[in-house]
């Protein structure tokens, strides 16, 4: 008699504990978070998954971007940490692919400029430039994800420079990488990677300028531009780092107090969210999104035609959960 109340003791121990573990494999993820009306919002993430456990989070992150109702999700770059190969471009193409919203990229330095450290596969940077715009720009007027959105593109090299509009406010991106913009020193460093950098940088002015101009001629109310470099906004225009970024952060500066209405600057490179308002132009706000270790996404809930129209939601899968 005592050994079968054990048995069935240690039998309804082993269902509670099977039942606890299958609750936690199944558990769904937190419902969607409705737009407020008069509002839409959008999705911006970067700086992750690096490791193949951040991998295992980044897959609840697609989760819960395609429970909740999004006029679409940028990545501001990062994809991953290494190695820099095609397989592996093709492997993040495919992540961001799987969202059943349009995903909007713009390449980070993990992915291109960075390639040329060892444990990334040694590789020449502007070859994995080349490479990134062939698989994830093959048709640059459309964006990635199952639901694709038509983008103005800036076309010639730099076709991963995009522009669209939505309620009267213009957005934007621009190929600003992190590691001072691609201007680290390395041993095989040549000449062409300079002269590919200056184009680059002076190609994403150019942009800018551009999508300025037709915030204007638009009447737009707002500008959003989203890049990958944490260019250090905080220091002053002469700081030797923000050299490195240049003419793009002047650019944006001029543009910005011409257009006096707000202008919203997103991107990724420092692994911390943060909102504020870094430049003398005071009607430019900064988020930087959250990275490596921490994964997750801000939700930009949008209120056209409001003297603030943008507020901000950080959402971070805890350290603990992997499922």
């Amino acid at each position: 008699m005592t050994y079968d109340r054990s048995v069935r003791r240690i039998a309804a121990a082993a269902l509670v504990a099977a039942l606890v573990v299958f609750i936690l494999l199944t558990r769904g993820i937190p419902p969607p978070r409705p737009n407020p009306p008069g509002t839409f919002s959008f999705a911006v993430m970067g700086d992750a998954p690096y490791y193949w456990w951040e991998e295992i989070k980044f897959r609840r992150v697609l989760r819960e971007l395609n429970a909740n109702e999004l006029a679409w999700v940028v990545h501001v770059g990062d994809i991953f940490w290494r190695p820099c190969t095609d397989d592996h471009y093709r492997e993040a193409l495919g992540w961001l692919n799987s969202l059943r919203h349009p995903v909007i990229y713009t390449p980070g330095d993990n992915e291109t400029f960075d390639c040329w450290q060892p444990g990334s596969g040694s590789f020449a940077p502007q070859g994995r430039f080349a490479s990134i715009r062939q698989i994830f720009f093959a048709n640059p007027a459309r964006s990635l994800g199952r639901t694709a959105m038509p983008l103005a593109s800036q076309g010639g090299e730099f076709v991963e420079n995009v522009r669209w509009t939505r309620d009267g406010i213009v957005f934007a991106t621009a190929d600003i990488i992190g590691s001072m913009n691609g201007m680290v020193k390395f041993l095989a460093r040549t000449p062409a990677d300079d002269a590919a950098t200056r184009r680059r940088t002076e190609a994403a002015a150019a942009w800018v300028r551009a999508t300025f101009a037709e915030a204007r001629s638009a009447n737009a109310s707002a500008v959003v531009i989203a890049f990958h470099a944490n260019a250090d906004l905080e220091h002053p225009p002469g700081d030797a780092f923000h050299q490195a970024f240049q003419p793009f952060l002047a650019t944006i500066g001029e543009e910005a107090a011409r257009f006096v209405r707000p202008v919203l600057l997103v991107h990724g490179d420092g692994h911390d969210y943060i909102v504020d308002h870094p430049l003398p132009q005071r009607n430019i706000t900064r988020m930087q999104v959250p990275g490596s270790p921490l994964v997750g996404w801000v939700r930009v809930v949008v209120r056209p035609g409001a003297a603030n129209p943008f507020a901000f939601e950080e959402y971070v899968v805890p350290r603990w959960k992997y499922w």
